[in-house]
């Protein structure tokens, strides 16, 4: 099996690598998604160039990004280096650059376009709080006369005072403009250039081509006539992803168990996914009923039951839950006044239902329809699983549907007094710990805290389960071995820690964990990450000094680990005396698409490449489904949290541009790239 995890490795290693070499279309992808957008605060918005969520009309030329570790080499025509002196380090650029004199011939649509909107255009999401005459001012980085200028547009309009935006001084250097380009002022009036924003809201603001070549930094809008941008401007904001209404009722109350519909099968259920994979639905053309099955593993008790379905304005469909082949209810939400709603309305409450670890839990939806014309889908969102006499305060959760997005928050490494030690599985049916080990490791390193884990364990899930066979589980071993091993190797800094198989040497495992505990202090705490089954924890606390355990602290995120153990409760664990430290689910940004993470696939540095090949793996893994076109680092969230403070603010819900900037920045700045 060593020799099959070899070739696994060595196959989409040299997959990414011709990606890498091959796909020069890979600069040209976004970094951010269209759920990104960037407030405008008192008048005043600023934006990365790079930072585009889609391209459009690119069929002859395209933007291209640069950084200091991803470049297109499609012969730019630069002299002077503009990467070193670019905000944020990155730009983009119009490419291929084929009209770079004025002698060169010019090629109305190829190479230029006086007409806005015709070619290359690349969007940006921009929420506007104040209305009105916004001024655009773009930073650019021009040679010639024949890559000075560009448009900008609206939500698809392109008026007047948005067209040939031009430059004319400050050549082979970044430079700041906000000129219009007259039939009689070549070199641009200034004041010229600026939209007029009717609503609040969020909007598309788009540049298109008018010169190939065109080098483009950063842009901003303001309402200010007489503001003039200096240097690189201001910082730039960004917003999270709205937490979905599931997420929203799942974190309420801490001790909830949830399959959301990602955990559900889909495949021959006649259900597809919907809203980008947030609810289940039915294809009212193809089908009218379908049902699907996944497998309660979760502590085994009573629970009150929530199906979270949305409401919908075309019918009222029909959802029926069984456990086992035992039906435990039917429900029919009531018709929504919108296309579709989510909200307390629509959700079923059975309180106080028995469970056994491994029981099958079904959803069957039959469609619904008002006029037998127009058909609901039988749209949900997964079930909850509450502490009895918790359902209905679950059920109650507010929920506003347009919330006010948070910022991005500023990343500051400070961690607590003391030492971290992670107990992670992988070995279990549900791979992710593959990403999460590679994050946690790289994380750590990238943060200057190596020297600080004082103990790594993976393969804690000390119980085979019957969904993995018994070869899958070896190959599991070998592939976490790997992910602890060559990810310490290739980051640094690791020399002096052994990587323990906790499964097949629980013995030194478990000898190792408690020597940990038994060197804490109040000065010099232990702070055990919970990234698995709680039995080696357990285990190790019962082997160590009892006067230590109040220095102990474990992180936990999540009670399906809490509650998975074969030899300790959760709560046995807690009857030790160590303190408890819970955070919200981290699968709620950190288990993404698999696109969002394409930023370390085409990364040029092998330790990124190193890190995104984990990450893939668990999702072309053959024994689960939920994991198919996810990206999965949940776990290592728990390890961010810490390193930004744990109890001390601590980022208690990271995300992956978090993870991206500690990352980046460790290897940007490094000097061994």
């Amino acid at each position: 099996m060593k020799t099959r995890s070899l070739f696994i490795l060595t196959t989409i290693m040299g997959i990414s690598s011709i990606i890498l070499n091959a796909q020069k279309s890979e600069f040209t992808q976004p970094v951010v998604g269209e759920e990104n957008n960037y407030e405008e605060k008192e008048g005043l918005v600023i934006v990365e160039a790079e930072y585009f969520y889609k391209q459009s009309n690119y069929e002859k030329r395209q933007w291209y990004r640069t950084s200091k570790l991803e470049s297109p080499q499609l012969g730019q025509d630069v002299e002077e280096n503009p990467l070193n002196s670019a905000s944020n380090n990155a730009y983009i650029e119009i490419l291929p650059d084929t009209r770079i004199n004025h002698s060169d011939k010019l090629i109305h649509g190829e190479n230029f376009s006086n007409d806005p909107g015709k070619a290359a255009i690349v969007h940006y999401k921009v929420k506007i709080n104040n209305p009105g005459r916004y001024y655009i001012w773009a930073r650019a980085f021009s040679t010639g006369s024949e890559d000075n200028s560009i448009h900008v547009g609206l939500n698809n309009e392109w008026p007047v005072h948005g067209q040939r935006m031009q430059w004319c001084e400050g050549k082979n250097k970044w430079t700041w403009e906000s000129k219009q380009r007259t039939k009689d002022v070549h070199c641009g009036v200034p004041k010229k250039i600026y939209l007029d924003i009717e609503k609040s809201g969020i909007h598309d603001i788009q540049f298109s081509m008018r010169e190939d070549g065109f080098v483009f930094d950063k842009f901003l809008m303001t309402n200010d006539i007489d503001y003039i941008p200096k240097e690189q401007g201001t910082a730039v904001s960004a917003s999270l992803p709205v937490t979905t209404y599931f997420q929203t009722i799942s974190s309420t109350v801490l001790e909830n168990k949830t399959l959301p519909v990602d955990d559900f099968p889909i495949d021959a259920t006649s259900f597809y996914k919907d809203a980008d994979g947030k609810w289940l639905a039915i294809e009212p053309e193809k089908n009218k009923e379908a049902q699907t099955t996944t497998t309660f593993n979760f502590k085994s008790a009573n629970y009150d039951i929530l199906l979270v379905a949305v409401g919908e304005n075309d019918g009222r469909s029909k959802f029926t839950v069984h456990i086992n082949d035992k039906e435990l209810g039917s429900y029919s939400p009531p018709l929504a006044k919108k296309i579709f709603e989510e909200g307390k309305n629509y959700n079923a409450l059975w309180e106080n239902v028995s469970l056994k670890k491994g029981d099958k839990i079904s959803v069957k939806s039959i469609i619904g329809s008002e006029d037998g014309k127009e058909w609901a889908r039988g749209r949900w969102s997964g079930i909850i699983f509450a502490p009895v006499g918790k359902g209905k305060e679950v059920q109650q959760t507010p929920f506003d549907p347009s919330p006010e997005e948070t910022e991005i928050t500023k990343l500051t490494i400070k961690p607590p007094m003391g030492r971290i030690a992670i107990v992670a599985d992988g070995n279990s049916p549900d791979p992710d710990d593959l990403g999460g080990t590679a994050v946690s490791i790289a994380l750590l390193r990238a943060s200057g805290l190596e020297n600080r884990l004082v103990h790594y364990s993976h393969s804690c899930d000390l119980v085979r389960d019957n969904r993995i066979s018994e070869a899958a589980e070896k190959e599991r071993h070998a592939l976490m071995q790997a992910a602890c091993d060559v990810t310490a190797r290739r980051w640094g800094g690791f020399d002096g820690l052994t990587f323990l198989d906790a499964k097949w040497q629980q013995e030194k495992t478990v000898k190792d964990l408690s020597a940990a505990i038994n060197a804490s202090s109040k000065e010099d705490p232990l702070w055990i990450i919970e990234a698995g089954e709680p039995d080696i924890i357990g285990m190790a606390l019962a082997a160590s000094k009892k006067s230590k355990h109040k220095y102990v602290k474990v992180i936990t995120h999540h009670p399906a680990n809490d509650d998975a153990g074969d030899f300790y409760t959760w709560q046995q664990i807690l009857d030790f005396g160590v303190e408890e430290v819970r955070i919200p689910d981290q699968n709620t940004y950190l288990k993404v698409a698999l696109p969002e993470w394409d930023w370390a696939k085409n990364h040029l540095d092998p330790r990124m490449q190193w890190v995104w090949i984990q990450g893939k793996i668990a999702e072309v893994d053959d024994v689960v489904t939920f994991q198919k076109g996810k990206w999965d680092c949940s776990d290592a969230g728990m390890v961010l949290y810490w390193i930004t403070g744990a109890t001390n603010g601590g980022l208690t819900l990271g995300t992956v541009n978090d993870i991206k900037k500690i990352l980046l920045y460790f290897i940007e700045n490094s000097g061994d790239n």
